[in-house]
């Protein structure tokens, strides 16, 4: 399924592994590059500025195309945009699987064409006939699973979380009053799911390419578990989409519900972060209590929003400080510091890098030692030998 040359993938993988044993002082630099010249990379992978470079270039030129496009087709251009803007996409799509055969890996070229494929055929798709919302999530996810297996697109990962979990929505709306006030539930659960279906595949030696794009597609699931509990979000989707009408000062039903998950849910990620020392829950917890005392400036005016800015960030910069400080030496399972000490099972792994490339290189015998010149046969042996 996935499009980019197999070994060298499986070699990038190597690399990496041996890129962190030589940081950690498990290997010399010459037995680095021992590894690195058995286990040869054939992708085009520039730094992140000639990436980003590239990406805008590919952009522009997939707008000079399209734009050539509709002007071979300007007397009729309004009955033909759809179609055309889906062959177009596919067009992208086309140049995408070519660059990739000439070995463009997160190149930024690659980046750019999977993003203007999908976008163009979904919105090719919208143009030609009057898609509903329901069938839009439908069409995004096929679009961006398909783009995420093929091109181990991360961000792809991403959406088709977010489309799993707005057809959900969509669809258990259309159920009913009943429905649509048990929706925020429903979106809970569906979180709860992508996020272990995430976390059960991540230790599936299977989806290993996919290992970035399970990281995002968990965030996204923390994210949106959080939303589904999140007072503003709730209040502002039940007036917005359900027609909810409130007084001034009449709050939503089960406001108190809401209000204390808004609280709740961060504190727990970062209590399940710290618990079970996971990076992912940590750093999601502390965006997201951000987010809550938003939430509660939004709606109460306690402090000038400067004011309060300021104070937020004294204590954020405070509290990072004092935390980097303490967590300069590793305690409690914690460190600032990359961790540099032995790792039972990362040493074994770089010793089966080592050995692999020691039986890589072919052993010459010494020239002073020669074969040949004794004769023999059967049980006894001859004078010459």
């Amino acid at each position: 399924m996935i499009a980019y040359n197999h070994s060298s993938l499986e070699n990038l993988l190597t690399r990496k592994e041996t890129e962190k044993a030589y940081r950690k002082g498990y290997i010399s630099e010459a037995e680095k590059e021992n590894i690195y010249q058995a286990y040869p990379v054939s992708f085009y992978t520039p730094n992140i500025f000639v990436r980003i470079g590239l990406f805008i270039l590919t952009v522009v030129i997939g707008l000079f195309t399209l734009g050539l496009l509709g002007l071979l087709f300007m007397n009729q251009v309004e009955d033909v945009i759809g179609g055309l803007t889906v062959f177009f996409g596919l067009l992208n799509y086309a140049a995408l699987e070519f660059m990739v055969k000439r070995n463009h890996y997160k190149s930024g070229v690659d980046d750019a064409l999977t993003w203007i494929s999908g976008i163009s055929i979904v919105g090719g798709l919208n143009i030609l006939t009057n898609l509903s919302w329901q069938t839009n999530s439908i069409i995004i996810f096929i679009v961006s699973v398909f783009l995420c297996a093929r091109f181990i697109n991360i961000a792809m990962a991403g959406v088709a979380g977010i489309s799993v979990i707005a057809f959900i929505f969509l669809s258990f709306v259309r159920l009913g009053e009943m429905a649509k006030a048990l929706a925020p539930f429903v979106v809970m659960i569906t979180s709860a799911m992508l996020y272990l279906f995430a976390a059960m595949k991540m230790k599936d030696q299977n989806w290993k390419h996919y290992g970035n794009g399970l990281v995002i597609l968990s965030i996204v699931a923390l994210i949106s578990f959080y939303a589904g509990g999140n007072y503003f979000v709730i209040r502002e989707i039940s007036i917005a989409l359900f027609g909810l009408r409130l007084q001034n000062g009449e709050n939503i039903p089960f406001a108190w519900l809401f209000w204390l998950l808004t609280f709740l849910i961060p504190v727990l990620y970062i209590v399940r972060g710290i618990q079970i020392k996971d990076v992912v829950f940590l750093r999601t917890g502390l965006a997201l209590t951000a987010a809550t005392i938003l939430t509660v400036r939004y709606y109460y005016d306690l402090l000038p929003l400067e004011t309060a800015a300021v104070i937020i960030g004294t204590i954020l910069i405070t509290v990072a400080y004092v935390l980097i400080k303490y967590l300069h030496e590793p305690k409690h399972g914690f460190t600032y510091k990359i961790e540099e000490g032995p790792n039972f099972d990362e040493k074994l792994q770089v010793e089966s890098l080592i050995i692999a490339q020691t039986f890589t290189q072919q052993p010459k015998p010494d020239d002073g030692f020669q074969f040949g010149g004794g004769s023999g046969g059967g049980a006894g042996a001859s004078g010459e030998y």
